[in-house]
């Protein structure tokens, strides 16, 4: 049987768990991780994978919940990324029916802004 911790700083908690998560995809994010995922929407995902509440209706965690919500959160961050990316019309997306979920791929322009980056790197280079 797995230890099990009380919450008692849940705030704080939740800010360092979003930003292991937005960490551990970009080691140099520069963006508001409230444009990608709140604090109060953290507290939420929190409370849904939690293992119960203790008397003073604190979150109790596990390990195996702790990890859960590191994983929500990685995908929740992931995934408005690249919603915001499609928003730009930096890549496309579509509904897969077969899949049963939304695929993404780069479009002509994003092409051709990345084969630039890449001429210009090679010029850096030499």
């Amino acid at each position: 049987m797995s230890d099990i911790y009380a919450i008692v700083d849940l705030e704080g908690y939740a800010r360092e768990m979003r930003d292991a998560a937005a960490k551990s995809l970009s080691d140099d994010h520069e963006e508001n991780l409230d444009e990608f995922i709140t604090i109060s929407q953290m507290i939420n995902i929190i409370n849904e994978e939690c293992v119960g509440f203790d008397d003073n209706d604190r979150p109790l965690l596990n390990e195996d919940a702790n990890e859960k919500i590191y994983e929500s959160t990685v995908v929740w961050i992931h995934n408005i990324g690249l919603a915001k990316l499609a928003a730009k019309g930096l890549i496309e997306c579509a509904w897969d029916e077969k899949a049963n979920e939304m695929i993404f791929w780069a479009n002509e322009e994003s092409k051709k802004v990345k084969s630039n980056d890449k001429r210009r790197n090679k010029k850096k280079n030499n």
